[in-house]
């Protein structure tokens, strides 16, 4: 009679211990990269957003000859999203009605703007990669100061920095 041996062909826990702890390395890595390439994401998506809307209204202002404030026919574009004004409550603007004055008056301005200009602003209704419309605040020609596109922080009020200053178009200060 033959004798056959069974042989274990199981791991041991060592090796087992060994596996899980390379996969939670490896899991902990992807994740800290996954989140560092979002925040680059939405950088270059918020310097790409605010590029295009910088050149439509230089754009605008050459082709109407006015100042931004003479555009959109306001001083302050970010008037009823932010906290201050119109917004109570500290609420992201991304979670009020589309139909809140915040909302309207950004679609307004893009449309404004993108006539004047010649351009289509659409890609731009969506806002900032947090979904939070671009504040907008037309400071030539009701100051010296030059006119500057920001955003919202998490809390609903307005963030200026950092920000894209728009170049003057008149040297009158």
């Amino acid at each position: 009679m033959t004798k056959t041996h069974s042989h274990s062909t199981g791991f041991t826990i060592v090796e087992l211990l060994i596996v899980i702890v390379v996969i939670g390395i490896l899991a902990a890595i992807t994740i800290v990269a996954y989140n560092g390439i979002q925040d680059r994401a939405k950088t270059a998506k918020k310097d790409s957003d605010t590029a295009l809307y910088a050149k439509a209204i230089h754009a605008a202002r050459i082709n109407d000859d006015k100042v931004l404030k003479d555009i959109t026919g306001s001083t302050w574009s970010a008037g009823g999203c932010a906290v201050s004004s119109g917004n109570p409550g500290n609420v992201e603007p991304r979670d009020l009605a589309k139909t809140h004055l915040c909302w309207t008056r950004y679609y307004d301005n893009l449309t404004k703007i993108g006539t004047a200009a010649g351009m289509n602003l659409d890609s731009l209704k969506s806002g900032d990669a947090r979904g939070n419309p671009y504040i907008l605040d037309e400071n030539e020609g009701e100051s010296c100061s030059q006119d500057q596109i920001a955003t919202f922080t998490g809390n609903g009020t307005a963030a200026y920095s950092p920000y894209r200053y728009i170049p003057r178009t008149s040297a009158a200060c």
